[in-house]
């Protein structure tokens, strides 16, 4: 069993740490908000984009922590690639949950376009709330066991893929309504679609990361 046992390594994973659990909050306000979207409640739209907006800017500024302790201390080179590309990733996934809490609560889709997506939007979230659990999971296991860290990595791309799925399902069903629902809602969803996109994407390069760290460790 691979173990990291630096302080300084110590101290970096446990901002790393904060910021996924920070995305975890983020994603369950994100879930909020397309509730008080789909249940034309405009009060807890708003509510849960102040708190999206909140966590986004306590991600940034653990980000900056997190960017300047690997930039100050004498890590190996590999090391702080794999950890900058790792930390960068986590600020684009809050980046990508902001993105898409704003063009949700831009304006009141097309309740037509809204009923009609209900069922697979319910589902997109559903896949992306696993997913930031699963993030935590795997932040949480680099300074224990960064092989388990590895595995619940693949779960996550695992979870992207069925993403991608839900994904091309919902962009299809948006076009079929072109006839039916105002031009304005059809761009609006089709882009809050590519923004959750982006959230599994973003999740999927920390996966990565995880994998250039290992192959740093072993070499």
């Amino acid at each position: 069993m691979l173990k990291l046992r630096i302080n300084k390594e110590e101290e970096l994973f446990e901002k790393l740490v904060k910021i996924g659990e920070d995305i975890r909050g983020a994603c369950n306000e994100l879930k909020k908000l397309f509730q008080g979207m789909l249940a034309n409640n405009d009060d807890q739209v708003s509510s849960s984009m102040i708190r999206i907006k909140s966590l986004t800017e306590r991600i940034a500024m653990t980000r900056e922590e997190s960017l300047s302790l690997i930039y100050g201390e004498a890590f190996l080179p590999d090391f702080k690639e794999a950890m900058v590309m790792l930390t960068q990733s986590l600020y684009h996934i809050a980046t990508s949950i902001k993105d898409a809490g704003r063009a949700v609560s831009s304006r009141k889709p097309s309740e037509k376009c809204v009923i009609s997506l209900r069922e697979s939007l319910t589902s997109y979230l559903a896949i992306i709330d696993e997913a930031s659990e699963k993030l935590v999971l795997m932040l949480s296991l680099l300074s224990k066991d960064i092989n388990e860290a590895l595995k619940v990595g693949k779960e996550i791309q695992m979870l992207e893929r069925s993403g991608d799925e839900m994904k091309d399902n919902l962009i299809t069903k948006l076009y079929e309504m072109e006839k039916d629902v105002d031009l304005i809602t059809i761009l609006q969803m089709r882009d809050v679609v590519f923004f959750l996109d982006d959230i599994l994407d973003n999740m999927e390069e920390s996966t990565l990361s995880i994998e250039v760290l290992y192959a740093t460790l072993k070499s």
